[in-house]
Order: C-alpha cells, then sequence, then structure tokens
C-alpha cells in the first residue's frame, strides 16, 4: 500500500505540501478588496438612497440638509429593512455554499462565483442608480420594490464573491508560512478598495463645479426647504441676498430637487454619475487580478483527495460533527463583535467627541496613529503565525489587545471632564499652530495604538483558518467542502457582529440620561457618558477577547496536528489517484506514523547568516503564557485519528495490518521522523 501512496508523492512541491507562487498569494486576496470597493461607497450611496426612498416631493424633505428628519428616516429605515436583509443573507450563505462545494465547471470551483457575484455587484447598483432614482413621487411604492430587489442582488452577489475569498485559499496553498501572508496582502488590499474611494470621492465633493448646487442649497436652507421656498424666503428679505439669489435662479432648479449635504460637501447627481462607473471598474480590476492568482489552482487536482460529489448529509455531518469550525466561528465572531463595537462610529462620538470635546482634532490623528501601528502589529502576527501556527498566533494577540486595553481602561477611568490633565489634547490653532500634548495623550496614543493593532491583527488571522478547518474536514470524513465552511464561518459571524447596534443602543442611550439617540459630532457631555465609554469601548471588548481565548483553547488545529493532517490527506490522495478507494486509504492512513517520509514536511531550522548555525528558538513571555493556558489543552488531542468517521470493518481488518510492515520500513528512512514539528 505504501508504494502505491509514494509512487503518487509530489516531488519539488514540498513534500505533500500545496505551494503557491509568491505573486498568486499577493493577489488572490484583492478578490475580498473587490467587494470592500462597493462597501466604502455604500457610506456614500446611504443618503442617495434614502432620500428618494422617503419621498422627494414633500416640503419637509425636499432640498434636505442630512439633519434630524433624515436621521429620524435613516433610523426607520435601518429598523424595519436592515434587519431582514440580515435574516436574508445570513439564510443565503449556506445555500450558497453547497451549490459551490457541487460546482465543477471547466472554468473551475471558485472563478465564475468570483465573476457572477463582481457582475451582480455592479448590476445592484446600476439598477439603483439608473432606474429607481428617475421614478416620479406617484410611484414610491414601485421606487421601494426596485431597491429591495437590487439590495437582494447586492447581497447575492457579495455572498457569491466573498466566500471564495476563504473557500479559494484551500487550493490555492495548504502551506502554513503561505496562508499565514494572506492576512498581510489582505490588509493591503483593503486599504488600496477603501482609501481609494474615499481619496475619489474626496476629491469631487470638493470640486466647486460639481458641489455648487448643492452648496449653494446648503447655505439657504433651514433643513427641509425646497427651491422656491428658499427663493421666496431670500426676496422678502434681500439684504444681501441680491447675490444669492441672481446664482439660484440662474442654476434653473428643479424645486423638487434633492441634495444631501455631509461634513461639508454636496452628494448630487453628478457626485455618483462619476463614482457609479468608478467603483465598478475598479472592483472589476481588482477581481480580475484575483482570478487570474487562483486560475492554475482552481483545478480538480487541488480539490481535497477525491472527486465525490457532496451531498445534503455531508454538510449536516459538518454540523454535527466538526467541532474545529464550530469553535473558530464562536472565537471569530466574538471576536469581530469587539472589533465593531470598539470601533464603532458612535464609540468614537463618545470617546473623541462628548468626552474629551475634539472629535475632528482627535479622531482622525489617533486612527492614522493606530492604522500605522496595525501595519507594524500585522507583520509581526504573520511572522508568528507562519512560524508557529494560526492558532497561536490568534490567542497571543487576543491577549496582547488585552493587556493593551487594560491600560486603556484605567485612563479613562481616571477621566475627569473638569481636568485638563486627564483629557487628550495634541495641537490648537488658537494663537497660531502648537502642540498641546500631554502624558495622558502619550500613553492613551501608545496603549490604543498598539491595542487597535494586536485585535485588527487576530480578526484577519482568522480567515485563513477556515481552510485549515476545510482541510481537517478532508480528514476526518474525506469530503471537501470549502464553500460550506466558508459560509457557515460568515453566517456566524454576521449573526454575533450584527449585535453592535443593540448593545450600544442598551450601553449608550440606556444609561445616559437625557439622550434619545446614539451620540453625533455635536453631542454635548452628559452625565453617564464616562460609565458608557468605559462599557462600549473597553468592557465590552475585553469580555469578547477572553471569550475568544476561551474558544482557541477548545481549537485544536495547532501547527502540530495541521502538519499531521496534510501528510494524511497527501499520502490518501496519492493511494486514490492510483486506484484505492477513499474508505480503504482513510483506514490505512490516520495518523502521521504510517505516513512515508516523502509526505512528511521537513521542518528547516531558521539560519544565522552571519555564522551560518541554526538560530535557537526562544520562548518569549507571550511564548510562555501560551504554553501555560494551552499545552493542557493541546496534549488531550495528540492523536487526531480519534476524530476520524468510522470506517467499515471490512477495510480496518484487510487494511491495517497490510500497512504495519511498509510503515514501519518508511519510518527508517532519514527524516524528522514524523516528529509533529509544526512548519
Amino acid at each position: 500500500m505504501a508504494s502505491e501512496a509514494t509512487a503518487g508523492a509530489p516531488g519539488s512541491e514540498g513534500r505533500g505540501l500545496n505551494r503557491a507562487k509568491q505573486w498568486q498569494v499577493a493577489l488572490f486576496p484583492f478578490n475580498n478588496a473587490a467587494t470592500n470597493v462597493y462597501f466604502a461607497f455604500y457610506s456614500y450611496f446611504t443618503y442617495f438612497a434614502i432620500m428618494y426612498l422617503t419621498g422627494s416631493s414633500g416640503a419637509a424633505l425636499a432640498g434636505v440638509v442630512v439633519n434630524a428628519a433624515l436621521m429620524l428616516g435613516v433610523s426607520a429605515f435601518t429598523a424595519a429593512f436592515v434587519p431582514l436583509m440580515r435574516v436574508f443573507d445570513g439564510v443565503t450563505d449556506p445555500v450558497l455554499g453547497g451549490i459551490m462545494d457541487r460546482t465543477r465547471s471547466r472554468f473551475g470551483k471558485f472563478r465564475p462565483f468570483m465573476v457572477i457575484g463582481n457582475v451582480m455587484l455592479a448590476l445592484s447598483l446600476l439598477i439603483m442608480m439608473v432606474f429607481f432614482r428617475g421614478l416620479p413621487d406617484s410611484v414610491a411604492g414601485l421606487r421601494w420594490a426596485i431597491y429591495i430587489i437590487a439590495y437582494i442582488i447586492y447581497v447575492l452577489g457579495y455572498t457569491c464573491q466573498c466566500a471564495c475569498t476563504k473557500a479559494g485559499q484551500t487550493c490555492l496553498t495548504n502551506d502554513p508560512k503561505q496562508r499565514s501572508q494572506f492576512m498581510i496582502w489582505n490588509m493591503i488590499g483593503q486599504l488600496g478598495s477603501i482609501v481609494l474611494v474615499n481619496i475619489m470621492a474626496g476629491g469631487i465633493l470638493t470640486n466647486e463645479a460639481i458641489c455648487e448646487k448643492g452648496l449653494l442649497i446648503y447655505e439657504a436652507t433651514d433643513g427641509g426647504q425646497t427651491i422656491s421656498q428658499i427663493l421666496a424666503g431670500l426676496s422678502a428679505d434681500p439684504t444681501g441676498n441680491a447675490a444669492l439669489i441672481s446664482k439660484l435662479t440662474a442654476l434653473n432648479l428643479d424645486p423638487n430637487t434633492l441634495y444631501a449635504y455631509n461634513y461639508g460637501a454636496a452628494y448630487g447627481p453628478t457626485f455618483y454619475n462619476i463614482m457609479v462607473p468608478f467603483v465598478i471598474i475598479l472592483s472589476a480590476i481588482y477581481t480580475t487580478m484575483a482570478v487570474a492568482a487562483i486560475t492554475e489552482k482552481d483545478k480538480p487536482q487541488f480539490w481535497g483527495v477525491t472527486t465525490e460529489t457532496p451531498k445534503l448529509r455531508d454538510y449536516v455531518n459538518v454540523v454535527k460533527s466538526n467541532r474545529e469550525i464550530r469553535w473558530l466561528v464562536i472565537s471569530s465572531g466574538f471576536n469581530k463583535l469587539a472589533s465593531t463595537v470598539a470601533t464603532s462610529g458612535a464609540v468614537a462620538f463618545l470617546v473623541f467627541g462628548c468626552l474629551m470635546g475634539d472629535y475632528n482634532g482627535l479622531y482622525i490623528p489617533f486612527y492614522v496613529l493606530a492604522f500605522i501601528l496595525m501595519g507594524l502589529f500585522f507583520l509581526w502576527g504573520s511572522r508568528t503565525s507562519g512560524r508557529k501556527g494560526q492558532k497561536r498566533g490568534v490567542a497571543q494577540f487576543t491577549l496582547l489587545a488585552f493587556l493593551f486595553y487594560i491600560g486603556v481602561l484605567i485612563l479613562l477611568c481616571i477621566y475627569d471632564p473638569n481636568n485638563i490633565a486627564t483629557h487628550l489634547s495634541l495641537f490648537s490653532m488658537e494663537g497660531g499652530f502648537h502642540l498641546t500634548i500631554n502624558a495622558y495623550t502619550i500613553l492613551f496614543i501608545v496603549l490604543y495604538g498598539c491595542g487597535y493593532g494586536a485585535f485588527n491583527c487576530c480578526d484577519q488571522m482568522t480567515i485563513p483558518m477556515v481552510a485549515d478547518c476545510t482541510d481537517y474536514e478532508t480528514y476526518r470524513s474525506g469530503k471537501y467542502l470549502p464553500g460550506i465552511m466558508g459560509t457557515l464561518f460568515s453566517l456566524i459571524d454576521k449573526l454575533i457582529s450584527s449585535l453592535q447596534t443593540l448593545l450600544l443602543t442598551i450601553f449608550i442611550v440606556g444609561i445616559v440620561p437625557g439622550l434619545n439617540a446614539l451620540p453625533t459630532e455635536g453631542t454635548p457631555y452628559m452625565d453617564g457618558m464616562k460609565l458608557s465609554a468605559i462599557i462600549c469601548f473597553c468592557l465590552l471588548p475585553m469580555v469578547s477577547w477572553l471569550i475568544t481565548v476561551f474558544c482557541m483553547t477548545r481549537y485544536r488545529l495547532s501547527g502540530q496536528k495541521l502538519e499531521e493532517i496534510q501528510a494524511v490527506n497527501a499520502v490518501r490522495k496519492a493511494a486514490i489517484k492510483g486506484g484505492m478507494s477513499l474508505e480503504e486509504a482513510m483506514a490505512t492512513w490516520q495518523t502521521i506514523d504510517q505516513v512515508p517520509a516523502e509526505f512528511i514536511p521537513v521542518k528547516k531550522p531558521r539560519i544565522n547568516k552571519k555564522t551560518g548555525l541554526p538560530i535557537e528558538e526562544k520562548d518569549n513571555f507571550f511564548d510562555k503564557l501560551y504554553k501555560k493556558v494551552f499545552t493542557r489543552h493541546e496534549n488531550k488531542v495528540a492523536q487526531p485519528s480519534v476524530n476520524a468517521i468510522p470506517i467499515p470493518e471490512k477495510y480496518l481488518i484487510a487494511s491495517t495490518d497490510e500497512a504495519a510492515a511498509p510503515a514501519a520500513e518508511d519510518s527508517a528512512e532519514p527524516s524528522d521522523g514524523g516528529t509533529g514539528e509544526g512548519t
């Protein structure tokens, strides 16, 4: 039996490892960037859509600025529509995952969904922009119907493309070092999408020619008047208004035309006429890059150990028996909840605006500094997870975020609204620009920035771990189910992270007396805001991180275990290719001790470039902390074979003895002897 497996063994590919080229690892994460382009743009589109959906002819909404009336409309919309779409989004995730797993086209398993998903995203945006905005007020109900249809298309397209980001990694590479690099390139892709969209939007919105109409209306309106009403009001009090009346009249505006104004910029039709093509083209470019990266790997020889089409009971079996994906999605969900709460706009307004009194002067500088530190932590995290495994990376950096946030918690606890020494302060423009930074601010920057970098690093680390769980499922059951694994991860992630708004409402509006809505840039400080900031900015994330760490103690796919899984999967695949049945292959090879040496990755020591000698690995503080918390749990699961599906008795009787002798012979060959050291 061993000879059959050896004959099919990979050679230079890396002793059973499926490695990708570096450019493939770098470009494939841009599939995620392609969806983030739309995600970033929809923050601008919301204003436009809500105005048309809530009615454009009434005096209360015509010529609207983003004011209290609009915010009420957004709140009503969010309360009714968004949760329903969340449910729909969650339901469609596993359905599309199952379809992906059963797909075996000549164009691959993942590429069709990447392309179709991107086309659907573009179609949804075109429907919203071209069709429903031109409908008259007499068919407002149809306007809503078209918007809902377009949004459904958006959700389906987003899920199609997003699922491939997680699922496609399984065939791209199973090398732990390469999978750890995914987080770096994913971050670069995210920046490349969000930053470019915002730069483009900012450039358009600050263009005087484009913004003139909206700005003129904003200058003249008190919030909610038609153009006709504005002109009538100005004519009744002509003092100093002659030039403005002349400009407004010359523009020949429709009295019922709507404009939105937000942070000094106008969101008119011209803005969207430029931005929509830009978003569609940029996202299509990113998708093309990702498709090119996975083309060589999106082939049957990289889809698990067998070509068998999965059945419905296989998906039931995943939920029932694959405990690793269960612990991973719960862990990731709470980590996502921590990050979404701590970085939400409402919490930022609460801390930097209400407490510290200078949102505009503090939030952006702190965000930039935190982003710089995040980049450094991403490099550190990629190095750690590549050498010691994704599990250790998540555990260590979650604990690291928790420790830094203990310091942030202490700083918020000693905050005193009447003591300037406990306020964040960077600079002042009074009397000319000069720095006003104090010791409190320096400590806050260091602790918050490092904590921000650590927990964002964890958020990205969990994505390659979905591929690890898929490999484990192949080892456990013989089935290759990347689609359902990725979408199951997304489903739980969405359900848990969607609690953000509810929790913020409870711990901000429910605690602060007299506060009827989540704080905004101009909300003044009130009693109770300090406690709300402590809970939302620190305590909720910290509790979530403790739950994340607890889940990781139950998650068993350490670097050592993954090496065993990859080696066993590789030898089974080679044997099946040689004619052996799946059941017999699974019964013959279950542990790394049974695997021929050529399928076991050899751990190469790190070499000192100056001396040429191996570098002795020394445990740092976090290594020691990790081992203290996790070693006991990992020792309990030293044999992954206990997790394999039951094998028919005839295969156990026929194959186990037959494989014993070859396995013993193979163990004598020069190798690391199946020590199980992680790669």
